[in-house]
């Protein structure tokens, strides 16, 4: 037996006495991984578990150790990802020879909102509601390659909420309606999911009915896409503390150890995991 990152950057422990019989999936914040069974190493309600791969339950949260080439430092708000959010939802209206954006339930006081926001950020937008539709302005037709991270906090201004409590950031949520042209955005806004979540950063896609319809929800409690969102929108709001780093710094404590003085792990592989948890960054990603 041996402890180690396996091929998902999963924490597992290799077990060959585990009957290989089926390949297992599962989704996890947002991540979705495939193997065969073998020992996971997993959290659940606060405390530190080995189980099988098959029993992974609802609300047990595996480790997930990053790899440090995709480690985030230092990004700059810049307006070429928010630039290309902004125009995602853009249709032409050959009448008026103008551009409209879609963003539905805006009425004057959100309306009033969002450009407050955009002022704050130094961004020169501002929205004008018409008869035919939102009016953006300040809009560049020929803008720079779009960053991941800043498409996605550009939909995030338009389509988003932050889930806080007293300056605590727990969340962010965006919520897209699918209708008409937007649902040709769908397999586009998966693209862009999967490949954040390959540099390990996770935001979690789902489809939600509701009274007008489908809304595609893009969630995520990543405190690394969190500490960002949450740097930038500092001009606007302010928050203190992301609630998701905290406890993760506090289980990872836990983590190591559990690994150190548990009689079940392994030696083999257990300084090098060790060195991984300590020095890398580790995510929990829920069932």
């Amino acid at each position: 037996m041996e402890i180690r990152k396996d091929k998902n950057n999963l924490l597992t422990i290799s077990n060959e006495n585990i009957p290989q019989t089926k390949e297992y999936t599962y989704h996890v914040g947002g991540y979705t991984f495939s193997d065969f069974d073998k020992w996971m190493i997993v959290l659940h309600k606060k405390e530190w578990k080995i189980i099988s791969l098959k029993n992974l339950g609802d609300n047990m949260s595996v480790v997930y150790i990053k790899n440090l080439e995709f480690k985030i430092q230092n990004l700059e708000l810049d307006k070429n990802g928010i630039n290309t959010a902004m125009k995602t939802f853009q249709w032409f209206d050959e009448e008026s020879g103008k551009k409209y954006y879609f963003i539905p339930g805006l009425g004057e006081s959100q309306q009033q909102e969002k450009n407050n926001i955009f002022k704050k950020l130094w961004i020169q937008y501002s929205i004008e509601k018409t008869a035919k539709g939102m009016l953006l302005q300040g809009i560049i037709e020929k803008d720079g390659e779009s960053d991941l991270m800043r498409y996605f906090f550009g939909l995030m201004l338009i389509y988003g909420k932050w889930e806080a409590k007293k300056w605590e950031l727990n969340s962010i949520k965006i919520q897209i309606p699918l209708s008409g042209q937007n649902l040709a955005h769908e397999e586009s806004l998966d693209l862009r999911i999967k490949m954040l979540q390959n540099r390990g950063v996770f935001l979690k896609a789902d489809k939600l009915k509701n009274k007008n319809g489908m809304v595609y929800q893009i969630s995520s409690n990543d405190y690394e896409l969190l500490e960002i969102f949450a740097q930038w929108y500092e001009a606007v709001e302010k928050f203190n503390k992301i609630s998701k780093r905290e406890f993760t710094e506090e289980m990872k404590t836990k983590l190591i150890e559990f690994i150190s003085t548990n009689a079940e792990i392994p030696q083999e592989g257990k300084t090098e995991v060790l060195k991984l948890i300590k020095e890398w960054v580790i995510k929990l990603l829920t069932k």
